[in-house]
């Protein structure tokens, strides 16, 4: 009988015992986990540490590279005082024509050959009121205008084309990025 009344103590020795014993188990795990994800928060941080420096190295290493395309081929210079706009205003009008506005004449004259035809669409005048009296002469139908302005657009995209074979580029500047291009391709290998 005697052990019959221990047997409840027994119960509350046992759980006094066990209870403490699993929170230091939790506890442990816990601080475990922590150290764990201040690990990883760390490797994280030395990867990002070491891709910013082989970025800086690399752009580094690109610097003799840079500086010689920018001595040899480019000829680039900090901007001057002198090139800085007050404004924006002073920007806002820096692409506009001062005064002398010029209008292409539109109207062809009735009678012209194709080279007179080319003549007058392209030039400019200097006043849009003097090409008002070219309109008081008598006009072409509009068939027969439609049919010199697609010779007139034919020849002048052939003269486009004509400029774009002698090249945009001159001879030097092909052989210069004929020359870098060798030297980038060796110096790759």
């Amino acid at each position: 009988m005697a052990v019959q009344g221990f047997k409840g103590l027994g119960w509350f020795l046992c759980g006094v015992v066990v209870a403490p014993a699993c929170y230091l188990v939790n506890s442990h795990g816990a601080a475990e986990q922590a150290r764990l994800n201040s690990t990883k928060s760390a490797i994280l941080q030395a990867k990002r540490d070491i891709r910013s420096l082989e970025t800086e190295f690399n752009t580094r290493a690109n610097l003799a590279q840079l500086e010689r395309w920018n001595g040899d081929v480019l000829a680039l210079a900090a901007p001057a005082p002198q090139q800085y706009l007050a404004n924006e205003m002073a920007l806002a009008s820096l692409g506009q024509p001062t005064a002398d506005i010029q209008v292409a004449a539109l109207i062809v004259p009735t009678g012209a050959t194709p080279s007179q035809a080319a003549a007058a669409v392209v030039a400019p005048a200097a006043d849009p009121v003097q090409a008002a009296p070219r309109a008081a002469a008598p006009v072409k139908s509009v068939a027969q205008q439609d049919v010199e302005l697609r010779k007139l657009m034919k020849k002048a995209d052939r003269q486009a084309i004509a400029s774009i074979d002698k090249g945009v580029l001159s001879a030097s500047t092909i052989d210069d990025l004929q020359k870098l291009a060798k030297r980038e391709k060796l110096a790759l290998r």
